[in-house]
């Protein structure tokens, strides 16, 4: 039997999409730090993908209602989060949901990056959390973008951070897992990070979004949702209560309030706006006329108010 003895045809190896991403990534910042230092007037690769450069990256879309979360919906799965599941889990979501941190950036926070005893210049307390690192895949790199920030801790975060924190010991993550399988991407990954297997690896991302399912159906908010809905219930909430559009896309770390005007614009209200909202709401005022309505008196009457109350237009005058 004849044998062939044509030698095999090399196949080009393709690199994995995080390899591709971390030298796109470096390349587009050097570019953006060369026109920051005025060596070059644009960056070339500013709105292009990591794909080649062959692909356009189009402008980001506006969101959809039922991508986020209301006030009320929030709260409520938080809380049922706090009583129903693991305390952990609660603590991880309550930072995506009322800070608006990623859940890369949540899982890869150390007990180091709480400064929960902070004070401004001002010498007003201010707890805030530093984001200085994101985790993806087993590669601990820094957050979208490279660029750090502190995000606000309101009070029930702030409370429910230092109830947890109590419970932890013999370790430098905020939320500590087992780490990654012996072998696989992961595990490669993390052994090429130089982090001393000795300080452990934060919780797994399969980990989190199996409790997230479990949170989901448990709380019934009749739609299915991803992790990421957290992060833009913070936004969408913030704006709502009319929040400056400029602070908000500085503590959810968007490249610049562009991209938060085209993803959130619908919410931005005027500050003022919002502060009056805020204002009316425990008043529980009627929100339409209820003029000529043959059970006026029994609905105005839900308001604390009678016919008596409501001024009427005199004839002649």
């Amino acid at each position: 039997m004849a044998q062939n003895n044509k030698p095999k045809k090399k196949t080009k190896k393709r690199l994995a999409k995080g390899t591709i991403s971390q030298k796109w990534f470096f390349f587009r910042a050097m570019l953006r730090r060369a026109v920051a230092a005025k060596k070059m007037a644009v960056n070339p690769a500013a709105h292009l993908s990591p794909n080649g450069g062959r692909r356009a990256r189009g402008p980001a879309g506006p969101l959809q209602n039922g991508q986020t979360m209301t006030e009320e919906e929030l709260l409520a799965l938080l809380n049922f989060a706090i009583n129903g599941i693991l305390l952990w889990a609660a603590v991880l979501f309550a930072l995506m949901g009322l800070a608006g941190l990623r859940l890369g950036e949540a899982r890869a926070l150390q007990l180091s990056d709480l400064e929960l005893n902070y004070r401004d210049p001002e010498n007003r307390r201010a707890p805030r959390i530093w984001v200085r690192r994101t985790e993806r895949q087993g590669v601990l790199g820094p957050p979208k973008h490279g660029r750090e920030r502190y995000v606000t801790v309101d009070p029930f975060l702030e409370e429910l951070l230092r109830e947890y924190i109590r419970t932890l010991s013999g370790t430098i993550w905020l939320f500590p897992g087992r780490g990654p399988r012996k072998t696989g991407k992961v595990r490669t990954n993390r052994n090429r990070s130089g982090v001393p297997s000795a300080r452990g690896w934060c919780i797994a991302e399969r980990t989190v979004r199996t409790h997230w399912g479990k949170l989901l159906s448990a709380a019934e908010l009749g739609r299915q949702l991803s992790p990421k809905s957290l992060r833009h219930a913070f936004c969408t909430i913030a704006l709502t209560r009319g929040e400056l559009i400029e602070w908000v896309s500085r503590e959810m770390g968007h490249y610049d309030e562009t991209v938060t005007r085209q993803v959130y614009g619908r919410w931005a209200q005027p500050r003022g706006l919002g502060k009056l909202a805020n204002w009316l709401e425990p008043l529980c005022l009627p929100t339409q006329s209820f003029f000529g309505h043959p059970y006026a008196a029994v609905l105005l009457a839900q308001y604390g108010l009678s016919l008596d109350d409501v001024p009427t237009s005199q004839s002649g005058t």
